[in-house]
């Protein structure tokens, strides 16, 4: 498993690609969708992190199926495993392999379909704390393209049970008529 140390220094890496590096994207016209995000994220995460990626055989993969919670997350970064009895290294990366877990979501309505579609996210990360040998930081990742009251998507009762010291919020959204950017760590 990584390091406290790189593991810090993923998190603030993170953290600084969405506050920095996103919304030049987006304002740039590079995300129009949840697979645009998706794509910038593993980009800047790749180009940022590319040297504790090599020293620490990490590596960043998209949409890895895991059976045993039935999820298969948006984003993950894992160690890769160099010797393994499986037929490929997709099938050896396991989750407590996982040092970062990333689900997306990128929204351009206000209707309720959309704020469904959150809770179920909300809901899933609730499966990969509580079911699954997930023991890394998972970041929720919310582009959120109409007017805002607020961006964050907890609430009190599961920042301070379940999500308190694993979740952070990425959210973004248009408060007051201009795109804002946040992180909300619980």
């Amino acid at each position: 498993m990584v390091s406290k140390k790189v593991q810090n220094i993923i998190n603030q890496t993170i953290k600084e690609i969405w506050l920095k590096n996103i919304p030049k994207d987006f304002n740039d016209g590079y995300i129009v969708n949840e697979d645009c995000l998706k794509m910038s994220l593993c980009y800047h995460l790749r180009r940022k992190l590319a040297t504790i990626l090599k020293e620490n055989n990490l590596r960043i993969y998209t949409e890895k199926y895991f059976p045993n919670i039935k999820k298969k997350p948006d984003i993950i970064i894992a160690e890769m495993r160099e010797a393994y009895t499986e037929n490929s290294l997709y099938e050896s990366i396991r989750e407590e392999d996982v040092v970062a877990l990333f689900e997306l979501k990128f929204k351009s309505d206000s209707s309720q379909s959309t704020a469904d579609w959150m809770k179920n996210d909300l809901r899933k990360m609730k499966v990969y704390v509580q079911n699954s040998k997930l023991q890394c930081p998972l970041y929720f990742a919310v582009i959120y393209e109409v007017e805002c009251v607020w961006l964050h998507w907890m609430d009190g009762r599961s920042t301070k049970n379940w999500a308190a010291d694993r979740i952070t919020e990425l959210d973004a959204g248009r408060i007051d008529g201009r795109m804002k950017y946040e992180v909300h760590s619980y």
